[in-house]
């Protein structure tokens, strides 16, 4: 098992290698800003890199303008940022039933900003998205909200190309099935010789798809796209690709499918009963604080009825979790830091798990993916849909899935590339939400976070993009379902290269 490639392409290992190496996230702890010194030669580095990088042939194009820091100005980070420009609601749900506790409001917005390379300061945006907020799949209550993550020289490529592909096959795949399942209920009405109801045909009128079925063509849609990324001539994957987080809402339940390191956060109010609650809210509050209903992670910590804490619903794949790296070397790849491949650490099997979320990666020499005879092609997670020369050693694109039913205390939900997340954490991100008044405002403050930190630690700032919903259902919390989900998430040994950096409820450094 390995890596398989023509002989042009083994003479073009050197440069595929510095190609990924210097494409997606901080690849060197060299890069990490450390101390004043450093950033007084950091800036001298960035100005000789604006003018290498304009004798390289961007004479056409005019350099940003930079501060006496080296820092973009501000007219230049507001150049880069697209996206809405007002919040937007819609209904989802179980729109049919006439019961209102079955319908969800949703209000939500979103925004991308282009990163800043100073070696490549007009580096295209790598991030994308994709939004289709009502009628998704044909189902009135359905939507479906999905962030892409370009990574490599094509990368930008990639993310376009799931973001037009990977919503319509889903879309079609839902059709279909629902369809077939509409077929089966009217030859059975007609075989009991009962009356067929009013629009039997119309697409509102079909069944919807349970929990498994929903999740059985998200599979099939992502494999799918994966496999049309390979075959499509005009796109070149072979050392690029794409993340694709994902949630679809269909029947009252979000179903979120992951493949890479993109992550989806729940903003979770713990007694379900936020700031506008009505007294018949309030005494649900009392009840949900007492006995069995009380919210309680791994560790047996109580949280506080009304406090809102950070739930993840995907789990970054990435060679830090033990579990993939134990895939990936079945596969025949070899994990290791760049420090462990220049010969600069020692060879270590067991890289230490820790938990993506809560602990921040200060130093940003992360384990990757490589062959087992060359020194590529260096992927930082462990699933992409694309990259086809990693597809040999385990990187591939099948989703991890996860179903909730969307309850009373659901009352955010954050998706976002790395970009984001990098050097904030979950909790920090649902507290930044939380304090604003509409979804445009969040991801406002979460872009200018995130910006922030990465001038914090970095020379570059990466592609930053975020889709925030605020969501309001009056579904009954259902606490068991839960704490499944919060303790579902990775709580391995954290490692001692890394920082916890700790914000809103102390508690979820407990994990």
């Amino acid at each position: 098992m390995g890596c398989t490639q023509s002989t042009q392409q083994h003479e073009e290992d050197l440069s595929v290698t510095e190609r990924v190496m210097g494409g997606r996230r901080g690849i060197d702890k060299s890069e990490r800003i450390h101390s004043k010194s450093e950033k007084e030669k950091i800036a001298a580095k960035r100005s000789k890199a604006l003018a290498q990088a304009a004798g390289a042939g961007n004479n056409d194009k005019t350099p940003p303008k930079l501060n006496d820091a080296g820092h973009l100005v501000a007219e230049e980070v507001v150049k880069r940022v697209m996206g809405s420009v007002q919040s937007k609601e819609t209904i989802l749900g179980d729109v049919k039933s006439g019961n209102g506790e079955d319908l969800i409001r949703v209000r939500y917005a979103a925004l991308t900003q282009r990163g800043y390379y100073p070696d490549d300061p007009h580096k295209e945006n790598q991030d994308d998205y994709y939004i289709c907020g009502s009628k998704f799949g044909a189902g009135e209550g359905d939507a479906f909200f999905a962030v892409f993550d370009g990574h490599g020289d094509k990368g930008h490529d990639c993310a376009r190309f799931a973001k037009k592909r990977l919503p319509s096959i889903l879309a079609a795949k839902i059709k279909k099935q629902r369809a077939a399942l509409n077929a089966k209920k009217i030859k059975t009405m007609t075989e009991n010789k009962q009356e067929k109801p009013k629009n039997a045909f119309h697409p509102s009128s079909w069944p919807y798809l349970d929990e498994k079925q929903y999740k059985d063509v998200s599979r099939q849609a992502h494999i799918q796209c994966n496999n049309e990324l390979h075959d499509e001539k005009k796109v070149k994957d072979f050392i690029s690709g794409t993340t694709a987080i994902s949630v679809g809402f269909h029947a009252g339940r979000m179903t979120v499918s992951n493949v890479g390191d993109s992550r989806a956060v729940l903003g979770y109010r713990v007694g379900g009963v936020g700031l506008e609650g009505t007294p018949a809210e309030e005494e649900k509050k009392e009840i949900s604080s007492e006995g069995d209903s009380e919210l309680v992670d791994a560790t047996g910590v109580k949280y506080e009825p009304g406090s809102i804490i950070a739930i993840p619903l995907s789990d970054d794949q990435t060679p830090y979790r033990r579990d993939e790296r134990k895939r990936l070397e079945k596969a025949g790849a070899r994990i290791r830091t760049i420090d462990q491949l220049e010969g600069r650490k020692p060879i270590d099997e067991n890289v230490d798990d820790f938990n993506l979320g809560v602990d921040i990666d200060e130093e940003g020499d992360m384990p990757r993916v490589y062959c087992q005879d060359h020194n590529y092609p260096g992927t930082a997670f462990s699933r992409s849909l694309g990259d086809s020369i990693a597809e040999d050693i385990g990187v591939n694109g099948e989703p991890e899935i996860l179903t909730k039913r969307v309850t009373k205390g659901d009352e955010i939900l954050v998706i976002a590339s790395d970009g984001v997340f990098e050097f904030l954490t979950n909790q920090r991100m649902i507290d930044i939400c939380a304090a604003c008044d509409d979804p445009l405002h969040a991801c406002t403050k979460l872009l200018e976070a995130s910006y922030e930190q990465w001038l914090n630690y970095e020379l570059r700032t990466d592609d930053i993009t975020c889709i925030v919903l605020f969501l309001q259902s009056g579904k009954a919390d259902d606490v068991a379902e839960v704490s499944r989900i919060m303790n579902k998430a990775q709580n391995g040994p954290k490692s001692p290269k890394m920082k916890t950096i700790s914000s809103g409820l102390e508690q979820l450094d407990s994990k």
